[in-house]
């Protein structure tokens, strides 16, 4: 009987353990500690200090809109060309919208107007959490109607994600035809292969976490993170696609970017950016090659 007990309790104790593990994984990815305006405004400034002055001089409004969910989400317009032609840009995870001022640039070198945001519990954005893209492409489709409601139906208008944002703007494909192009810059493929990557890397075994970690992560958001597969979303857009990926990138690996790729049968292009191209520093590292990729693509598919 006293061994029976002695197993009994050790089990339990194990189960406890477990879940603990597991609640801090959910947490630290739906709950992240998030970098402060004032971080981002650092980090920019010191791979390029030319970006936050850029958007000091071409910023034309900045604004608030509610989201369907309650939370208010913050909007920054940069609408200094007369253009019927915008992009709204999707920023990474843990970051704000001033991480989207690179690609604004260089779109607005191609004749289009940006719209930037900071995502749910990010920026100055409200929100209780982050879903890595679940509740986010609803976020990114109300923008987007907002624009056009602005704006008139005529305008053309592409978006443009990196990481968390890449899959943002995937994912918000599948029930969005208004959108008529997308670049996606360092985005991960099935947001469920990239945590167990990450277990695994932790030396804990993947399948005997992972579903503890997503019904915490269900708990504490009400998302399902299985759902976030932009490369299944791929399967219900076309509409001509430039994929960017640096080779270096050891946070998510290029090879998603490159299985997206291969999976598209849309109008594609895809840049791999090489030296020093670690997660979403492609521009950073050969801003000349990546203007002239957009360049490219722009003057292919973009009419």
């Amino acid at each position: 009987m006293g061994w029976g007990i002695y197993v009994l309790f050790s089990f339990i104790l194990l189960f406890l353990v477990y879940l603990y593990i597991a609640l801090q994984i959910a947490m630290s990815i739906v709950l992240p500690k998030v970098k402060s305006l004032d971080k981002t405004i650092e980090e920019e400034t010191t791979r390029d200090k030319t970006l936050i002055d850029y958007l000091k001089d071409n910023k034309t409004k900045e604004y608030s809109l509610k989201s369907r969910y309650g939370y208010k989400l913050q909007v920054y317009e940069m609408f200094n060309l007369k253009t019927n032609k915008y992009v709204v840009i999707s920023h990474g995870y843990t970051y704000s919208h001033l991480g989207s001022i690179k690609y604004a640039l260089m779109m607005n070198r191609l004749g289009f107007n940006a719209i930037l945001y900071d995502h749910r519990f990010h920026g100055r954005s409200g929100g209780k959490n982050t879903t890595l893209g679940y509740y986010e492409k609803d976020d990114l489709y109300d923008i987007i109607s907002h624009v056009y409601k602005e704006k008139g139906k005529d305008i053309y208008l592409g978006t443009y994600g990196e990481s968390m944002g890449s899959a943002t703007a995937i994912l918000e494909q599948t029930k969005d035809k208004r959108v008529k192009f997308l670049i996606s810059d360092s985005g991960f493929k099935d947001l469920k292969t990239l945590i167990k990557q990450k277990l695994t890397k932790k030396k804990l075994p993947s399948w005997l976490f992972f579903l503890a970690i997503n019904f915490f992560s269900w708990l504490i958001t009400k998302a399902n993170l299985t759902k976030v597969k932009p490369i299944e979303a791929l399967n219900d857009t076309n509409v001509p696609i430039l994929f960017v990926h640096g080779i270096n990138d050891e946070f998510i690996s290029y090879k998603d970017t490159l299985d997206m790729y291969k999976a598209y049968k849309g109008n594609k292009m895809l840049y791999l950016g090489e030296e020093k191209a670690n997660h979403a520093r492609t521009y950073y590292y050969n801003k000349e090659k990546y203007y002239e990729i957009l360049q490219d693509f722009n003057n292919r598919y973009l009419k």
